[in-house]
């Protein structure tokens, strides 16, 4: 992976020429789309080609995970996800280079198939690029996390990114409005799992696996002195009725209190 420090961001629209990997998957998805609209039964494409998780593994579509993501139901849908696949995707090429940049989309395309299965397995056909779309917006916020959106004023992405993950799982757990939000979250999460090593080398995880430390600390701390407590009393039992007034439970937690304390000193 390049070091950021040396790579200039440049916007979508700065020219690169024509063969782009960008380009071509926004070519892919076009031409998918006109010929479908010359099918006898666009339905028959969606039921052969979209992704219908039941015949995936009843029926051994093993294609659909990768098919669907080149469907769109109108012009809008294809519009708004190769708009999307274009304004983020050619900074994310440019970072990392063709190749990367397809296996990456694809990628977080069988994410989105793969929540797909896991969430809506009975459901109707799922089409269209959106979780390879949504995972851009996973590769933006962490190539370009200062980069900034315009709504109605800038926001920076990684903040448009948690918003967007918020939003989805409300909405998919809200029932169904014809729009495959858990595709969308398994496009991010597949996009998470792409920058694993990122997220295990940033300071977000260094912090998070300092504070489980420290817990786990505290946890043992507040253990002994329990611990500490109850050898007290039992002590306290010995010297007021003899060691035999003690319980099997009670010698057994002296004994081993006492092993412990001769391993530590060892």
């Amino acid at each position: 992976m390049r070091n950021i420090a040396s790579f200039e961001y440049r916007p979508a629209w700065a020219h690169r020429g024509w063969n782009t990997m960008v380009n071509w998957i926004i070519l892919v998805n076009v031409v998918v789309h006109v010929v479908k609209q010359f099918a006898l039964s666009p339905m028959a494409v969606y039921q052969i080609c979209g992704l219908t998780p039941r015949l995936v593994f009843t029926k051994g579509y093993l294609w659909q995970p990768l098919t669907y993501m080149f469907l769109h139901d109108g012009f809008m849908h294809l519009f708004f996800n190769m708009l999307m696949t274009w304004v983020f995707g050619n900074a994310i090429e440019a970072y990392w280079g063709p190749r990367r940049f397809l296996k990456y989309f694809v990628v977080c395309g069988l994410g989105g198939a793969a929540f797909s299965a896991i969430f809506t397995f009975n459901g109707p056909p799922v089409i269209g690029a959106s979780g390879a779309v949504f995972g851009l917006y996973i590769a933006q916020a962490m190539i370009f996390p200062d980069s900034y959106v315009y709504l109605l004023y800038p926001v920076r992405m990684k903040y448009v990114v948690i918003f967007l993950a918020g939003l989805q799982l409300v909405m998919g757990i809200a029932g169904s409005t014809g729009v495959a939000f858990f595709a969308h979250l398994g496009g991010m999460a597949a996009g998470l799992l792409f920058f694993r090593q990122e997220i295990k080398a940033s300071r977000f995880w260094s912090r998070l696996k300092r504070a489980s430390a420290d817990r786990k600390v505290i946890r043992l701390g507040e253990w002994r002195e329990q611990e500490r407590a109850k050898i007290d009393s039992i002590l306290d039992k010995i010297q007021a009725k003899g060691f035999e007034s003690l319980s099997p439970t009670e010698k057994r937690i002296l004994e081993n209190y006492s092993r412990r304390q001769k391993e530590e000193s060892d």
